[in-house]
């Protein structure tokens, strides 16, 4: 087959100090930078040593070829074929890389990391975007669906000419674009998930439409795709309460929980996401485009809560844990310990939306010009009702400690009776964020005709102006109006969704969530006598503005140290910031506005070197300074207080808005094998210095009387952390016959540091294992194709100082296991079979050591079929 800019990618020969990319990074992923990606037109200058691949070995090869001709440290994951990723979102496929870490929960992957770090920037086709909401820096990930991609680029070190913001790193989710084909192209897939503890099979349809057409007004390109994701999910929680000295009931040194319980998620998402891209090339030098995004999401959650207090008191019998003073097992007869059936029904609404449009003029044979403009929208909704019922047992029968969770039950009591239950509470709570920007940038490139030191010279502005707001419900809580039996409210009784473990009572009665949403206004009618809506409270206000103004300039260099070929580059980013940042505060009862108005100007240099040792060897050093805004609500200048009550807790949020910006000085250093076209082993050791981290910590703080547990963000004074990561990847194409269609993937990170405050305490990095690996198993021949999966991360502290009670919030290690099936029924169809959580994995997280548990978690395990067509 003959080779092309953009069909299959080819592995060619090159000489050893070219600077240009094979043509298996020009059809993976465009320019290797910040900018906006171009759709590249070069061809090779040998079409003679083309070897075509295609599927997994395609993807493989292409993400290994712009890992190696990166200016920067990066991984990169590259789809098999348009629109065809192993996993279903970008937050999944992220768990993959090397040194990424992700938490899956609510049905998806969630949070995501970076070498241990959560100071991202995301990215979408080298642009800022994000989801709105408190933090509202990043974007939610598994909003972008797989079929809309071309490739995710993670970037671990950042060069000058990048989007500033984040000290973890760069994610930059690349979409297709029609010129990326040689012509017209498209594809469908239908899809279905089954989920285990869920008990559903869920729908899934992805399309994409894409053409080019030669006219007399030069090349046009359309592409059209189209996402629907019905998804839904079970997860299960028994938990246990903070331990607390028990001597005035107990004895001397014991410790016990006051309360064990359980938390059952039962939740429906519907997202449903589109995009586009036109590309017009009136000639050779000048290309326009426009494209855009938007992805729409409908979440409805059930969440069935339950409390049981253990009673314990002087006549309470209970055992230990054996070598601890800590109780294992406590029956309190005739205590009737206060029993709560609680239900969360929230309805989250999310849309999300970017569009932008750009244009490169190639001004002369050594001048390149880029500049594109875009436009981001972001809000998001939140109805959050809870209705909590409360029942009064007799006696309680409780183990704290049962497989690293809790077990309890009620002798002689039945707790599915709604006769035993009365209407308590009512949280009237709900919440919305907005967020918009604008962002406009010019690129300006120069390469010398000369083949002299310096190889290109780039230079480039952005200006951004965003603006971020968000309010929340006040004082959401209301206790009921005298004694309401439940019985006295028909409808609002349920009983709890069947569990998967056996964690002592097996049911109990609940809110109906479908009740509380259809009835909202009888449900505030019954408890505020109005049916009024809570108010908004103005110390949870916040409407910031922030404009930045960047320039930077960039320089590419080659020479020939003796034998070795060497190259790099060398450059600057400058940018100023400037916030208004608006919000409440409260002195003496009374609620001012106030505002503030920071500035900072951060110089960030970055270098790198990479040196050829050898044809297939390659060294590779980069040094740099990254910086990483607060979040906006980090900012907030009010202090919001919950309302205490037998359910929650004094708890009080605020911000700090004298925060200052993060700094990173950031080195890496890196050795490169490259052996074959899909054969690597490369080896990285990684420092970063840390200035002015920011980390939430919680005091406490006296109001009105009574003491809260205040989270604060505070600037910490300095932190490190260091590690080295490791990775391999082969296919075994010499071993005979069906064999050859094995290959690996594997990689191993390891990790360590710490945070060291004002006062010279050190303190752990939030969320970062020391050790964590990946083992991939691939096969591909005759129309086969498969993954085996393994991902293992170490513990990691999930909380610092937890509810200020001295200890941390600590996670035990996590292993997942995932695979998939295909066969290409014919060169246009193709059948998939995947599982997702095969171990049927548990979380596990405790009040600083083992024997404290808290939560014990579970999850349901995904069975999908898919069915894809292409043309």
């Amino acid at each position: 087959m003959t080779s092309h800019a953009q069909g299959p990618v080819a592995a060619i020969s090159r000489p050893p100090l070219t600077l240009k990319m094979t043509v298996a990074a020009l059809a993976g992923a465009g320019m290797l930078s910040g900018a906006s990606v171009w759709a590249q037109d070069a061809v090779p200058a040998d079409s003679t040593s083309v070897v075509t691949v295609s599927g997994v070995r395609k993807a493989a090869q292409s993400a290994q070829t712009i890992k190696r001709n990166a200016d920067e440290v990066l991984d990169s994951i590259v789809a098999e074929e348009a629109g065809k990723f192993p996993d279903k979102n970008v937050a999944e496929m992220l768990g993959r890389i090397t040194g990424v870490q992700i938490r899956r929960e609510n049905g998806e992957a969630r949070e995501v990391v970076i070498r241990g770090l959560p100071g991202l920037v995301t990215l979408l086709n080298g642009r800022e975007m994000f989801t709105a909401g408190k933090e509202g820096r990043s974007l939610y990930l598994a909003d972008i669906p797989a079929a809309m991609l071309q490739r995710v680029d993670v970037y671990k070190t950042q060069g000058a000419e990048m989007v500033e913001g984040g000290t973890a790193g760069v994610i930059d989710v690349r979409t297709a674009r029609p010129f990326d084909a040689k012509g017209f192209t498209s594809s469908i897939m239908a899809r279905v998930e089954n989920r285990d503890k869920s008990k559903t099979n869920d729908p899934n349809l992805s399309g994409m439409i894409s053409n080019r057409w030669k006219t007399g007004y030069g090349d046009i390109g359309a592409l059209l795709g189209l996402s629907y994701q019905d998804g839904n999910y079970h997860d299960e929680v028994t938990w246990n309460s903070p331990p607390k000295d028990r001597a005035a009931d107990l004895g001397a040194g014991i410790s016990a929980p006051d309360e064990l319980g359980h938390v059952l998620y039962q939740g429906q998402r519907k997202r449903v996401a589109g995009n586009f891209a036109v590309q017009w090339r009136p000639n050779a030098d000048l290309e326009l485009f426009a494209e855009g995004i938007s992805t729409q999401i409908h979440h409805d959650a059930e969440r069935q809560f339950y409390v049981g207090a253990l009673g314990l008191n002087k006549n309470s019998s209970y055992t230990l844990i054996p070598g601890t003073n800590q109780v294992q097992t406590a029956t309190s007869p005739n205590s009737n310990p206060f029993a709560l059936g609680s239900t969360q029904a929230p309805h989250d609404y999310s849309l999300g939306s970017q569009g932008a449009i750009g244009a490169r003029w190639n001004v002369s044979p050594g001048w390149r010009v880029t500049t594109e403009l875009a436009r981001t929208l972001s809000k998001v909704r939140q109805e959050y009702p809870i209705v909590d019922l409360v029942a009064a047992p007799p006696t309680i029968t409780g183990n704290t400690y049962v497989n690293g969770g809790a077990q309890f039950s009620y002798p002689g009591y039945d707790m599915t009776n709604p006769n035993n239950y009365r209407v308590a509470t009512f949280f009237d709570n709900h919440s919305h964020a907005e967020g918009r920007s604008t962002d406009w940038r010019a690129d300006a490139t120069w390469s010398p005709e000369n083949d002299g030191f310096i190889k290109e010279v780039s230079t480039g502005v952005r200006v951004a102006k965003r603006n971020a707001a968000y309010v929340h419900e006040l004082d959401g809580f209301q206790p009921a109006p005298g004694n309401i039996p439940l019985s006295s409210v028909p409808g609002l009784a349920c009983n709890s969704m069947p569990m998967a473990g056996d964690y002592g009572m097996a049911s109990w009665v609940t809110p109906c969530a479908a009740y509380m949403h259809d009835n909202i206004g009888s449900l505030r009618k019954l408890f505020n006598g109005t049916g009024a809506r809570t108010e908004e409270d103005r110390l949870s206000q916040f409407n910031n503005q922030e404009t930045t103004y960047a320039i930077y300039t960039k320089a590419k260099y080659g020479f020939r140290a003796g034998d070795i070929p060497v190259d790099g580059t060398i450059g600057v980013r400058v940018v100023q910031t400037k916030g208004v940042l608006s919000g409440y505060s409260q002195a003496n009862d009374v609620i001012l506005p106030v505002s503030s108005t920071p500035s900072s100007t951060d110089v960030l240099p970055n270098a790198t070197l990479k040196a050829m040792i050898l044809p297939d060897v390659q060294a590779r050093l980069t040094a740099g300074k990254s910086m990483q805004r607060a979040n906006f609500d980090q900012f907030n200048p009010g202090v919001s207080y919950n309302v205490p009550s037998t359910t929650v807790q004094a708890v009080g949020t605020g911000g700090n808005p004298d925060l200052k910006p993060i700094e990173g000085n950031n080195f890496d250093a890196a050795a490169e094998w490259y052996f074959a076209p899909t054969g690597s082993l490369t080896a990285t050791l990684f420092r970063h210095d840390f200035k002015n981290y920011i980390l939430t910590s919680s005091t406490k703080e006296t109001y009105n009387g009574i003491v809260y547990d205040v989270n604060r963000p505070r600037n910490m004074s300095k932190g490190t952390l260091q590690g080295a990561e490791l990775s391999y990847q082969q296919f075994y194409d010499k071993l005979p016959g069906w064999l050859g269609g094995f290959g690996l993937q594997a990689n191993i990170t390891y990790m360590k540091g710490d945070l060291t405050d004002t006062g010279g305490v050190l303190k752990p990095f939030v969320g970062m294992s020391k050790l964590s690996y990946n083992i991939v198993g691939l096969y591909e021949r005759d129309g086969w194709s498969g993954r085996l999966a393994y991902n293992w991360r170490d513990k990691y502290v999930d909380t610092f100082n937890y509810r200020g009670l001295g200890f941390d919030l600590i996670v035990d290690p996590i292993k997942t296991m995932d695979a998939s099936l295909s066969y290409k029924i014919s060169e246009a169809m193709s059948l998939t079979v995947d599982v997702e959580n095969l171990l049927d994995r548990k979380y596990h997280d405790y009040h600083g050591v083992a024997s404290n548990p808290r939560d014990i978690r579970r999850y349901d395990r995904v069975v999908g079929l898919s069915l894809r067509y292409k043309m």
